[in-house]
């Protein structure tokens, strides 16, 4: 197990329970109509009977696979851990993380759906949000995840303003999008986020706007 993001996952965690319960249940999420009650069942819900079908799902994106969740499915889960009340899920957050989703393979996008949705939350309620160290390590899984979203044709190079992070997906030949920015607002701008600092473009004009056009949201 990688130690400095198993760490960081827990850490991540802990402090998304305590936002929870500070904000209280009817708090605004920045999830759509979802309030801080239907987050909280969102996250509990992804950790049912130890993390198994959760694990599995992110097993796949890790290997590149995308597989969104049914909205119908989405939906009965969060009916069924509503019930529980909002204390009892803050609870349940507060335990320790399944250890199936500390597995090297998905660590990464166990910190990205509680720093993304942490992030959601606090940016809601006027909130500061840390960024840890191993929140770099999300990037180039968001990024192949988004390939089928992004500009078709068009080479995709994303890299940290400090130069020492660089990934690319799309074809090797035709043109190429470079995007830099610091780690927290491209995993923001990668999952369909606004971003709280500057994202630079470079490329020519027609993909670079193509590129400006892009929704991804997770």
């Amino acid at each position: 197990m990688d130690v400095t993001i198993a760490e960081d996952v827990k850490a991540e965690r802990a402090a998304f329970a305590e936002s929870l319960f500070n904000v209280g249940p009817s708090a605004p999420t920045g999830c759509g109509e979802w309030t801080a009650l239907e987050l909280a069942a969102h996250l509990a819900g992804e950790e049912r009977n130890g993390g198994v079908t959760t694990f599995i799902a992110r097993s796949l994106v890790a290997h590149g696979v995308s597989v969104p969740a049914p909205q119908a499915l989405v939906d009965t889960t969060l009916r069924l851990e509503r019930r529980h009340g909002f204390t009892a899920l803050v609870n349940r957050l507060r335990r320790p993380v399944p250890r199936l989703l500390l597995r090297p393979l998905v660590a990464p996008l166990t910190l990205f759906e509680y720093w993304t949705h942490h992030d959601d939350l606090i940016r809601s309620n006027n909130g500061v949000h840390t960024v840890p160290a191993a929140l770099v390590e999300v990037i180039p899984l968001v990024l192949r995840y988004q390939l089928k979203k992004l500009p078709n044709g068009v080479r995709v190079t994303v890299g940290t303003r400090d130069s020492r992070h660089q990934w690319s997906v799309g074809p090797n030949s035709g043109p190429e999008v470079t995007l830099v920015g610091a780690p927290p607002d491209l995993v923001r701008w990668l999952s369909g986020r606004s971003a709280t600092g500057e994202i630079t473009m470079t490329g020519a004009d027609i993909p670079v706007q193509a590129l400006r056009a892009f929704t991804g949201q997770v």
